[in-house]
Parts: structure tokens; sequence; C-alpha cells
């Protein structure tokens, strides 16, 4: 079997050959007798398809729409539509307009009064060319809550059967209702702690080498938070009752410094119509465990958006309606098995006019007297955490 990535904007990214295809490909190795050359396909990408994607949910905050052209499967981009005007209405016809905060981008503070369980919503958007385009109505269905989350020590094997990656496999128990949707959604938010390799002592930023100030220690730990691209979904529909038990979700690996020293992981948990989870079913059959919601999506995926004026168009994404329930888990590093650090090389200088011109040079003596040169240092983020995109300030769920 032949795999080859096909990116897209809004999820998810692993496409599969056909069999046909494979056996193309065995009998032309078997022709080469061995020699293999590099798959590449031929992809009609005259046409840029318009994407839309969008969900709104009943969580307080900023809801989003986002527009753009497909982009070439060898290099994927969001290209934005802009000037658009974007609605959502519910099936009595009120409406929410949602306007552009930067280029394809269009956002709306949804009223609370506007959403409710077992209301439908439809989205409408309308170009700068002229063309009006609609989504199916998507009912907003309650979600069960997350009744608990754990994880397990995982090993993956790789392609070098002598060499296996190790990490921890997160898992979810739902216990839901009748009332509640059989079909859920999994997206989530990541944070982890990372100090810093190497103190700072001096600053040269080409004019004065500063001392170390007590200040400067607050460089030393970040906490970095971010939204993760990955998605799992799952359905009870087929079930006795609406519950999981040890359902599989994130996995994170120890090759990268996310497991060092303390991991948080928030869960938010969705609630999905039939069709919005057999798309994103769909979607994630083809990814396997990398896409997420924010990517680019396979040529061939539809959604279930279309202009109303032409519903041969091929337009790519999906609207639709969610409540989400959400819960965290925190994880300190007492495993067994290795995990990544930063690589922070240390050079020597023994004046400053040695250093060139990427200021500010962060520095330490390493002098007998702990003073005065020789100094050694590194890269910036080596001994500025907030470098590697983290901030100094502990969120209010961190716990010690």
């Amino acid at each position: 079997m032949v795999n080859q990535w096909l990116p897209f904007h809004g999820i998810l990214s692993l496409g599969i050959m056909q069999l046909n295809n494979g056996i193309i490909a065995i009998s032309m190795l078997v022709s080469c007798f061995g020699c293999i050359e590099p798959y590449n396909p031929v992809i009609d990408e005259s046409d840029k398809v318009l994407v839309i994607d969008g969900m709104i949910t009943d969580t307080k905050g900023v809801q989003t729409v986002t527009i753009s052209r497909s982009s070439p499967y060898n290099h994927p981009r969001f290209q934005p539509v802009s000037g658009c005007v974007v609605r959502v209405e519910d099936e009595s016809g009120t409406g929410i307009t949602f306007l552009e905060s930067e280029d394809g981008v269009y956002q709306s503070n949804l009223e609370p009064s506007f959403l409710g369980i077992g209301k439908a919503y439809k989205l409408l958007v309308y170009t700068p060319d002229g063309n009006e385009y609609e989504s199916d109505y998507d009912t907003l269905l309650a979600c069960a809550p997350v009744d608990s989350l754990s994880y397990k020590l995982e090993t993956q094997g790789t392609s070098n059967p002598e060499i296996n990656y190790y990490g921890i496999r997160f898992y979810v128990d739902v216990k839901g209702s009748p009332e509640d949707s059989r079909n859920y959604l999994w997206t989530f938010e990541e944070t982890w702690i990372y100090l810093t390799n190497h103190p700072i002592q001096y600053i040269w930023d080409g004019f004065v080498l500063q001392d170390f100030t007590p200040e400067l220690n607050e460089f030393k730990r970040c906490y970095l938070t971010s939204r993760l691209e990955n998605i799992h979904v799952g359905s009870t529909s087929l079930l006795e009752k609406n519950e999981f038990r040890q359902q599989p979700l994130h996995f994170v690996s120890n090759q990268t410094a996310r497991l060092r020293i303390k991991y948080s992981l928030l869960v938010l948990q969705h609630s999905l119509s039939n069709g919005a989870f057999l798309y994103w079913d769909r979607m994630r059959a083809q990814s396997g465990d990398t896409g997420g919601l924010f990517e680019t999506h396979p040529s061939s995926t539809r959604g279930n958006i279309y202009n109303t004026n032409d519903h041969e168009e091929k337009v790519l994404g999906y609207f639709f309606a969610s409540q989400v329930q959400e819960k965290r888990i925190n994880v300190s590093n007492n495993f067994d098995f290795h995990v990544a650090e930063f690589f922070c090389p240390l050079d020597t200088v023994f004046t400053v006019d040695d250093l060139g011109s990427d200021y500010p040079y962060y520095m330490f003596s390493i002098s007998f007297f702990g003073r005065g040169p020789p100094y050694v240092y590194s890269s910036k983020e080596c001994h500025d955490c907030r470098y590697r995109g983290g901030v100094t300030t502990k969120p209010e769920y961190w716990d010690n």
C-alpha cells in the first residue's frame, strides 16, 4: 500500500492510494530491478477551490469562520479571501454578522441568548465576486461531561526496528445520558513548563555590557500554551449505553522536551450531529494521528457548504454547531524513559569585540574569580526562555 500526503485547509492530511496503484507500483519496481523512484502525483490545480470552515459553540468568547482558497498540495498555505459578508442564522431567520478581523478571518462574540440546545444553525457567505454560499442546518446537541481523564505509558515503533519512541497516551471516560449526543469530537490545548539551559550574568547590547540583575532570573522558567492541531472522534451510536471507557486520545512522545518537567492537557469534548460526525470521521480516517481542524483539505473531501446558484461548484470545508465540555489533567515527569532536552552548545569569547551584531548577547563568566572574561554564551533561547514562545507568568490552573 502506498501512502501520499495531501494537504488541505481546515483539518487532516493523509490520503491512501488505491490497491491497483499499488500493484502498478510493484510491477514498475520489478521491471527496474529494485530501483525506487519518488512518486510525484499529477494533480490538476488549475482551479483554486473555495474553502469555508466554521464552528459555533456554547463556549463564551470569540467564534471564528475562515474563508480561503485551496493551495497546491506540495506548497500548503492559507490563501485568504477578504471582503466577504458572513452571517450565521438560526431556523427562525435570526442572525449574527461576523466581521473580518484579519484577511480571511471573520469573528463574532455570540450572545448566549442566540445559542440553545436543540436549535439549528446555518452559515451564509457572500463573496466579493457576487457568489452566495450556504451551509446545511446543523443542530447544537447536548454534550455529556468528561467523566475522567487518565494516561498510560506507551511505546511506538519506528521504521528502524531497533529504535522505539516512548511517551504517554491520554484516555477519556464518558458517561452520557440518552438525551446527550452520541457523537463526539475531541480537541486539545497543551501547556508545558521548560527551563533555560544557561544563566544570564551579563547582557551585551552592542554598547553597554550590563551586569546581572535579580530580575533576569525571571527569564529562566517559562510556560508554553498552544492549541493542538490533531483531533479525535468517536461515537456510541452502536453501543447500548452512551458511554466510553478508556477511549484513546492524544499521544505525547519523548522526542520533545514537553514531558521533561511537567505537562498539562486541556481536553475539549464537542457534541456532533450525525452529519458532522460522518464528515470528521471521514477526515480523521484520511489523516491517521496527525491532522487537525486548521490544516488543508484533501481536494476530494466535500462538506456541507454549497454555492446557492451553482450546486456543481466544489466547495471545501464544513460548518457545525457544538456544545463543549472540558477537563484538564496534569502530569509530572516520573517516567523511566529519557525525555529530550534543548540542545544549547556554548561558545567562548575573551572580549565582547569578538561577538557579532545579533544583539543582545547573553553571557556568563567562567573566570576563576566568578566575574569578567572569559565569557561563554549560547543562542538567546538558551538563556531567555521567552525566545521559545513561552511566558514567565504561571497559569492559574498550574499547581506546584
